[in-house]
């Protein structure tokens, strides 16, 4: 940090180097809650990650609800099995393997 006529002067890249932890543990904190509210199992991440499996679907037609793949459970609403990703999905998600039924 510089120092001026004022005391201690903070420069853009000390106020970078200071803030960038704030945003990681925002990013997790983040991630924990949707995990935790999420039907999906966590064992299941990273075939999720690299479907780019999103707990609630950009387009609410093309969410999980009304994929192919997809079997609602009866005894939880909003969860339900998912045959591409071998288990529980929210039924408001959506995947890269979405498919309509025929």
């Amino acid at each position: 940090m510089k120092t001026g006529s004022q005391g201690p002067r903070l420069t853009r890249r000390h106020f970078v180097l200071l803030a960038a932890p704030l945003g990681l543990v925002g990013v997790s904190i983040a991630r924990a809650a949707a995990a935790a509210g999420s039907c999906a199992a966590p064992e299941s991440e990273s075939l999720r990650e690299s479907l780019n499996y999103a707990v609630v679907a950009a387009d609410a037609a093309s969410s999980c609800r009304h994929c192919a793949f997809f079997t609602a459970d009866s005894a939880a609403p909003a969860c339900g099995s998912c045959t591409i990703l071998g288990g529980p999905v929210d039924a408001t998600g959506y995947c890269d393997s979405f498919s309509p039924p025929a």
